[in-house]
C-alpha cells in the first residue's frame, strides 16, 4: 500500500479474504485490518466511515495506526499496557488448560514453572490463588468482558 495519484492510497486489492461485505486486508502481517467494500476500485481513493459514537476516538486512532503502518511507521496500540497483555495471555493459557481438563495445579506449573509451584505447599500457595483468579477473570472475559479491551484508556485530567 502506498500513496498514489492525488494522495490516494493504493491498496493491493488482490490479496486478503473475500466475504459478503467485501475484501478484508491487513496493512502488514499482524497490522491493522481494513475492510474494503465490494465496489472499491484500484486507483480510486478509499474513504473511512466513522460512526460518531462513544467509540469514535478509538476508531480514529485505529485509522491513524493503519495509515502509519502503510508507511512503515508503526504506532503501537496503547489500549493495553504490557502488564495487561501478559495477564490476558495468562488468562487464555488458563482457559486452554481448563479446556484440556488440566488441574489448576498443572496450569500453575505450566505458567509459573515447577521450581516455583510446589505440590507440598499448593493448598496455601499464592500461585494457587492467582491461578483461580486468572481462570475466573478469563471466564468473565469470554462471557462478556472482552469488548472493553477495544476501548482506549483515557487520561484523566
Amino acid at each position: 500500500m502506498r500513496a498514489g495519484q492525488g494522495g490516494a492510497y493504493d491498496v493491493a486489492l488482490a490479496g486478503g479474504r473475500h466475504d459478503e461485505f467485501g475484501l478484508h486486508l491487513r496493512s502488514s502481517p499482524g497490522g491493522t485490518q481494513l475492510a474494503v467494500l465490494s465496489d472499491a476500485r484500484p486507483g480510486e481513493p478509499l474513504a473511512a466511515i466513522i460512526p460518531l459514537d462513544e467509540m469514535a476516538h478509538d476508531r480514529l486512532l485505529a485509522i491513524e495506526r493503519f495509515i502509519r503502518s502503510m508507511h512503515r511507521r508503526h504506532l503501537p496500540d496503547s489500549r493495553l499496557t504490557d502488564a495487561q497483555r501478559r495477564r490476558l495471555s495468562h488468562m487464555l493459557r488458563c482457559l486452554d488448560g481448563r479446556d484440556q481438563k488440566a488441574s489448576h495445579f498443572e496450569v500453575a506449573t505450566a505458567l509459573f514453572g515447577r521450581r516455583l509451584v510446589s505440590a507440598a505447599d499448593w493448598h496455601d500457595s499464592a500461585f494457587r490463588y492467582q491461578t483461580h483468579r486468572l481462570v475466573r477473570d478469563g471466564l468473565k472475559m469470554v462471557e462478556r468482558g472482552y469488548r472493553h479491551l477495544l476501548r482506549a484508556r483515557r487520561r484523566h485530567s
